[in-house]
């Protein structure tokens, strides 16, 4: 009990230091499903290092393949690392399924090398994988099931990840990863190195209020397909539904700042995003 006590503490501290925005919101939590969802986030921080934080494509596929065969030894019951013995608990106590998390690992695998898409197919199964994935897992500890809220976890998932690859989009394309699809770029005419190194800022313009409307209408989807008798349970993707749709709404005001540096909110309009999801739940 003592190590498992230890396992969530390191979860907590981990997700404390790289998700800002997430561990604010996961405040609204029991304390239970708060440390699980701090499993949860800090399996996936682990799977998103491994393609992050490394320059080498070999060192982050191998990376990767450890947290691979970490998964399932958390599935097999022969947990090793402080976030595996968390997970694992987390895991049994709330059944989550596998396939999610298999599903974000291929999606890192994604990411191992250069990012380039074709088609907006291929960017909604990067969202899906990137970000819906979590979103289902969350749901699983929320303890909220069903088809209409499987339908909310996926749009919201969409719309976080759209708002993250907007806010992301010179960063990512000087890492060479450029996750607007070929045809979209095209229909805008800009180009890699537009995003890269900030010319065209017109056209950029016009292709970031493209996305802007994408994003918007996977809010609304969510919206649309919101469990209202589940408000309660839901305070924490609500949370995270508020605050990401601000930071949306400063990136419309001002577009081109994406190509300058990144855009984010103050600490007091996330707390007061925060707490306008509190209020609006009952």
């Amino acid at each position: 009990m003592k190590h498992l006590r230890h396992a969530y503490v390191h979860c907590k501290t981990a997700v404390r230091k790289s998700a800002g925005n997430f561990f604010l919101a996961f405040q609204l939590l029991p304390r239970t499903k708060r440390y699980a969802i701090y499993a949860v986030y800090a399996f996936c921080r682990a799977a998103d290092d491994a393609v992050d934080e490394l320059p080498d494509p070999s060192l982050r596929a191998a990376a990767l393949n450890a947290v691979k065969v970490g998964l399932e030894r958390v599935y097999k019951g022969t947990p090793e690392t402080p976030v595996e013995i968390a997970l694992t608990d987390t895991v049994g106590r709330y059944r989550l399924t596998k396939q999610y998390f298999d599903d974000l690992i291929l999606g890192m695998e994604g990411d191992i090398h250069d990012v380039s898409l074709d088609k907006m197919s291929e960017l909604d199964e990067y969202c899906y994988r990137a970000a819906g994935t979590v979103g289902l897992l969350c749901l699983e500890v929320f303890g909220v099931a069903g088809a209409k809220a499987k339908k909310y976890g996926l749009a919201l998932g969409r719309a976080l990840q759209l708002t993250n690859v907007i806010r992301d989009l010179r960063e990512d394309a000087r890492n060479g990863r450029v996750y607007v699809p070929r045809e979209m770029l095209e229909e805008h005419g800009v180009t890699r190195d537009d995003l890269a190194n900030g010319t065209n800022p017109h056209r950029v313009r016009r292709l970031i209020h493209a996305l802007i409307r994408l994003a918007k209408a996977a809010y609304d989807e969510a919206e649309r397909h919101r469990p209202h008798s589940a408000a309660a349970r839901l305070l924490t993707s609500e949370a995270m539904r508020r605050v990401y749709y601000a930071l949306l709404l400063k990136i419309e005001k001002n577009p081109q700042a994406v190509l300058y540096g990144r855009v984010s909110l103050n600490p007091f309009r996330k707390i007061g995003e925060v707490i306008g999801a509190l209020a609006s739940a009952y």
